[in-house]
């Protein structure tokens, strides 16, 4: 199933998959405890409105579909794509991959190529420690800084402001 959202999401639905993917153990269990400890409020993509309607300002889409490999999001540099797979609204994850994918489409900004927003932030020790886990066992050395930096806007409560200003810093007047 792919559908594109503009400016927001249909709000969400908890199925019954959630039960079945969580026993069944085909799901990244270390991912899904990084997601819960470092955003435990329920995931309703309907309160980052804001954040879709300027990603969409900025020529971005978000697309429900499958990214390959099972992941739960991903992002298309050169197509200005953020997928978004459809067994996150299951799991109560919406938000945070949201938030994670959204990082990258403002560290892509202006000319495509992925570099560091440089936003000063920390988590708590709990959340770097999970942070560390993933980087360490599931990314290449050369993508750490930049995911580093996505799970730790994304794990902030001031998250969806911090990107939205780092995609009005850098992709001005929507070009890029």
């Amino acid at each position: 199933m792919q559908s594109h959202i503009s400016s927001r999401f249909q709000p969400l639905r908890r199925r019954s998959r959630l039960s079945s993917a969580l026993h069944s153990g085909s799901m990244n269990r270390s991912l899904l405890v990084l997601l819960a400890v470092m955003l435990p409020v329920p995931a309703i993509a309907a309160d980052l409105a804001a954040l879709q309607q300027t990603l969409v300002r900025h020529g971005f889409r978000i697309e429900i579909r499958q990214p390959p490999g099972g992941a739960y999001g991903r992002f298309l540099s050169g197509r200005k794509v953020l997928e978004i797979s459809p067994l996150v609204q299951d799991l109560g994850i919406t938000r945070p991959v949201l938030l994670h994918e959204a990082v990258h489409a403002a560290q892509s900004c202006p000319n495509g190529r992925l570099t560091p927003l440089k936003l000063d932030r920390q988590s708590s020790p709990v959340v770097e420690s999970r942070i560390r886990y993933l980087l360490n066992n599931h990314y290449s050395q050369e993508h750490q800084g930049l995911e580093q930096e996505a799970f730790r806007l994304q794990s902030q409560p001031d998250a969806e402001a911090l990107i939205i200003a780092a995609l009005n810093r850098r992709c001005p007047n929507g070009s890029e």
